[in-house]
This record gives C-alpha cells, sequence and structure tokens, in this order.
C-alpha cells in the first residue's frame, strides 16, 4: 500500500481554506501533509490527514559548526517538545552550509550534536531526520551529498536519528537513489519526490523513473512514505493527482484512511 504525503509549502496556497485544501489532498489519495503550521493542524486533522513533520531551524546555519550549537541544540530541542506535544513523529534538521569548511569536520560536528539530540528524541519517540540538499538550489548548503547523511546517521547509530532523502536534490547532485536507499535503507526516515531539473510534478518514466524506483525500493522493503515536495505550475490539484498517477503501478493501492 504506497503511503503519499503533500507539504503544505507547496500546495496551500493563499485564498483556500485550510480545511477546502486538506479536503481535496485527502480525496486523491494522500494520507498525511508535511510541514503544517500549528493553526493548520486540527484542520488537517479533521480531514483524516497525518502530520508527518515539522522543520527545525538551521538550514543556512546549521549543526556543523561548533559554534552554531549553543544556538541550535536548544532551538531542536523546542522543536522535539513541539512535535511530541502535538503527535508528530519527525522533525526535520540541517547541516547548514559549508562556509569554507571541510565536510568530515561538518559531519564530526553534525555527529556531536546529535548524539546529544538522540536520547531526548528517543524518549519523546521523535525521529531528528537530516536533509541532504542540492548545491543549485542551495548554493553552499554542506550536507548536499547522499554519503554525507548517512555517515552522519550511521555515526549516530540511533534509531531517533535518520535522513530525508529528496530524490530532487540528490539526483541533482550526480547520486544513485536505488543504489544508495537499498544499501542504506534502515537509515531512511522519508522520501520526497520531485522531477529532475525543474522540481516539478513527478512524471513515471521522466529524468528519474519514478514509477519504477517506488516498486524498486517498495520491493526493497521500504514501507515509509513518500512525499510530493513539487512545485506546481497549473492546478494544483490537479498536478497532486498527475504524481499519484505517476507513481502508481497498475497492482499498487495507494493508501486512503
Amino acid at each position: 500500500m504506497l503511503k503519499l504525503s503533500a507539504p503544505d509549502w507547496c500546495f496551500l496556497k493563499p485564498g483556500i481554506t485550510p480545511a477546502t485544501h486538506y479536503a481535496k489532498v485527502k480525496a486523491l489519495g494522500y494520507g498525511a501533509v508535511e510541514m503544517v503550521a500549528p493553526e493548520n493542524r486540527a484542520a488537517a486533522r479533521a480531514a483524516g490527514l497525518e502530520i508527518l513533520n515539522l522543520c527545525a531551524p538551521g538550514m543556512q546555519r546549521g549543526l556543523n559548526r561548533l559554534e552554531h550549537h549553543a544556538e541550535q541544540i536548544p532551538a531542536i530541542r523546542a522543536c522535539i517538545d513541539e512535535a511530541a506535544t502535538a503527535g508528530i513523529p519527525q522533525v526535520i534538521v540541517f547541516s547548514g552550509n559549508r562556509d569554507g569548511q571541510p565536510d568530515a569536520e561538518g559531519q564530526a560536528n553534525c555527529i556531536t550534536a546529535l548524539r546529544t539530540l538522540a536520547r531526548e528524541a528517543a524518549k519523546a519517540r521523535v525521529t531528528l531526520v537530516l536533509e541532504m540538499l542540492n548545491s543549485f538550489d542551495h548554493g553552499d548548503y554542506q550536507a548536499n551529498r547522499s554519503a554525507y547523511g548517512f555517515a552522519v546517521a550511521k555515526a549516530v547509530a540511533s534509531p531517533a536519528v535518520k535522513v530525508l532523502y529528496d530524490l530532487y536534490h540528490m539526483v541533482r547532485m550526480g547520486d544513485d537513489p536505488v543504489a544508495d536507499l537499498c544499501a542504506n535503507l534502515s537509515l531512511v526516515a522519508h522520501l520526497h519526490l520531485a522531477e529532475v531539473p525543474n522540481r516539478s510534478v513527478p512524471l513515471a518514466n521522466g529524468t528519474i523513473a519514478h514509477r519504477t524506483i517506488v516498486q524498486q525500493l517498495a520491493n526493497a522493503g521500504y514501507g515509509g512514505w513518500w512525499g510530493m515536495e513539487f512545485i506546481p505550475t497549473g492546478d494544483v490539484y490537479a498536478e497532486l493527482e498527475q504524481a499519484v498517477a505517476a507513481v502508481q503501478a497498475p497492482s499498487t493501492n495507494v493508501a486512503k484512511r
């Protein structure tokens, strides 16, 4: 059963009420939404949708520098508390920008911070998910390759610290998502999809062969959520429906809740 989610920042547009938006998303076969503002969470749940994650700060000033830890660790602790109170299972965290720092040093600092936070996250039943971003859209972001995120998660060695793997970002960086994910599936908490190079609606057989990859990863044992994190260029709900068709094999049943 394919579990599909839709981040609010992509699809909840001005001029439509949250309740109407969530009802439309649910009717299209989505079971969850992501990065939902606190004031919209009740409406999402009333529509029958799960809320998967929230974002910690730190995309530019992240965990890769020791001098940022005094600022970032308390901020992430607050996000863990918020997620636990709201029943949200994941908090997205970031490496931050490189600023000339060697990758090995940045990884070591991320590991130090996440080891500090892992026990608290586990106690709260929250998973910290480190997201890797491409260098075209996020010029100096340090965790810009699959290997960076997986190395950090492996070193922390806690079920409360995993990665958020976005196929759009990693394919743009030249990584092989099937090889990377199949080799590290136990470290993956969540997946995001969009077409390369314009972050548009996923296609069954575009630059990324979404339908084939979804099936390969399902066969490899991935049973988590697939987040449609693309930028719609036309009708939001028509493109969300198109995304469902792109990833759904004829024998696949989309989760309806």
